[in-house]
């Protein structure tokens, strides 16, 4: 197979948690083996016009200031030393690259780079109805559709929806009008003209469905019902629109709605902002157009609040990260690093403590199971946990391609691999644990949504069950949200 450079680098190939590499004008993808040739040219084709876009994405300065649409109230954090991708190699046919927990596009001097998630799009779809954080990169240029706006499109719809269940935002409405009857402030001037009328001019306040919020929101699902393909926007769409008499209002007076005071419904305030940036055209454009621009996308985030809800619904009372007291000396008087392990719970007077990492598990290899770095990171929790409370157990969870959960026969232990640490004198169990997630193989792409949904509510199902029984021995789940 021949490709350009630039079809390489936009099409998909390139996924999260990968090494990447060409050697002599061959590239090959980490996930899929496949070796492709790197077809050359004099324009578009020449490698050598991509080759700044890779140094660009290389040297991207990712800040926490930069996560927008993020819950205040989400218990998560974005982990902004990683970069967008590692590079090394000076040649456009010989180089390599390592991707790392984002994913989205970056897009400079008309070719694109796309990182995809290594599990697909239907991966992503889920996860993203529980949680929320994307990354931008702000004053780096503007940049043309395609790449990840249907996810923001999507999580828009998902933000919608969950705001909708407060229902339908209303504001007070002023209105004048001549009535049979003295409703508000009635006009006594008016009364004293035109006294053969019995009608009086009165000035009153009442809640009214059309106001800007409604009609900022109609606007968008409109737009969107005609042009993206969500499932879900025309009941929605039916509804706003009737809320607001159909009418369509000036771009420029939807863009300007002031967000909602009334707090009851703050919840439609995220679905305003983002509204507007849709209807704008801006989902990825920052900047000027001769620069850079980026869209991305923190999994690694996502997935340990996708967990952390999984375990929230069977019942378990996790701490809050955000209240957690550990802390360790970094070497200075007085000072103190906070520890924050993503999950901690109780059980029958006992503590666990786990780290979620979206990173692969290498099953073999020079340094097979949990890399280095993160197994340090486990004992320094658990070290500190052990200062505090009775330490039952400790671990981490990964996710898992089918294929991998199969060729390793997770089947047979539950998807948990259960072995023992040393800490304070006496073993304590350390299980890594698997989410499966399933692949399409021969399933029609037509179909994959739906399939990928029952299955991946399955392998869930799964999980909870045997993670629990492991863990903590005689275990039952029947409706979610009981657990003993």
């Amino acid at each position: 197979m021949i490709k350009s450079l630039s079809q390489i680098l936009s099409d998909g190939t390139l996924v999260d948690n990968t090494h990447h590499q060409a050697v002599l004008g061959v590239f090959q993808s980490g996930w899929r083996q496949e070796k492709v040739e790197i077809r050359q040219g004099r324009t578009a084709n020449n490698p050598a016009a991509v080759w700044p876009l890779l140094q660009s994405a290389a040297n991207l300065q990712i800040d926490p200031a930069n996560i927008v649409l993020r819950s205040p109230q989400a218990d998560y954090e974005h982990n902004t030393d990683d970069p967008l991708i590692a590079l090394s190699g000076f040649d456009p046919l010989n180089f390599s690259l390592t991707t790392g927990n984002l994913i989205g596009s970056i897009k400079s001097g008309g070719h694109t780079l796309r990182i995809s998630s290594r599990f697909g799009d239907e991966f992503l779809r889920y996860i993203i109805a529980d949680a929320d954080g994307f990354a931008e990169i702000p004053e780096q240029g503007g940049t043309a559709k395609g790449g990840y706006e249907w996810l923001l499109n999507y999580f828009w719809l998902i933000k919608l929806k969950k705001a909708f269940r407060l229902g339908m935002p209303k504001s007070y409405e002023t209105r004048k009008e001549s009535l049979t009857q003295v409703r508000g402030r009635m006009d006594p001037i008016d009364c004293h003209l035109n006294q053969s009328r019995a009608r009086f001019a009165c000035t009153y306040r009442e809640h009214s469905y059309n106001n800007p919020a409604t009609q900022l929101i109609a606007r968008t699902l409109e737009d969107l019902d005609a042009r993206s393909g969500l499932h879900g926007l025309h009941s929605l769409k039916q509804t706003f629109q009737t809320a607001t008499g159909g009418r369509r209002h000036p771009l420029q007076t939807l863009l300007a709605a002031p967000p909602i005071r009334n707090p009851y419904y703050a919840d439609y305030n995220p679905v305003m902002d983002l509204a507007k940036r849709i209807l704008k055209g801006d989902l990825a454009d920052v900047g000027h157009n001769n620069q850079t621009s980026a869209l991305l996308f923190d999994v690694s985030m996502l997935f340990e609040y996708f967990i952390r809800k999984l375990l929230r619904k069977a019942g378990m009372q996790l701490h809050d990260k955000a209240t957690s007291k550990w802390s360790i000396s970094p070497g200075i008087p007085h000072a103190r690093r906070a520890l924050i392990p993503d999950l901690v719970f109780e059980h029958k007077g006992r503590t666990f403590v786990f780290d979620v990492k979206y990173k692969n598990f290498h099953f073999d290899g020079r340094s097979p199971g949990v890399n280095r770095e993160d197994l340090f990171q486990l004992h320094t929790y658990v070290g500190q946990a052990t200062n505090h409370f009775d330490v039952g157990g400790c671990g981490l969870i990964y996710p898992v391609r089918e294929s991998q959960w199969h060729r390793q026969n997770l089947a047979t232990t539950g998807g948990i691999l259960t072995s023992t640490i040393r800490q304070g004198g006496r073993d304590i169990p350390l299980h890594v644990a698997f989410v499966m997630v399933p692949e399409r193989g021969d399933v029609p792409e037509s179909e994959w949504g739906q399939v990928f949904q029952r299955r991946f509510q399955t392998s869930i199902d799964t999980f909870l069950d045997c993670f629990c029984s492991n863990i903590f021995g005689a275990f039952h789940i029947g409706q979610r949200g009981v657990w003993g």
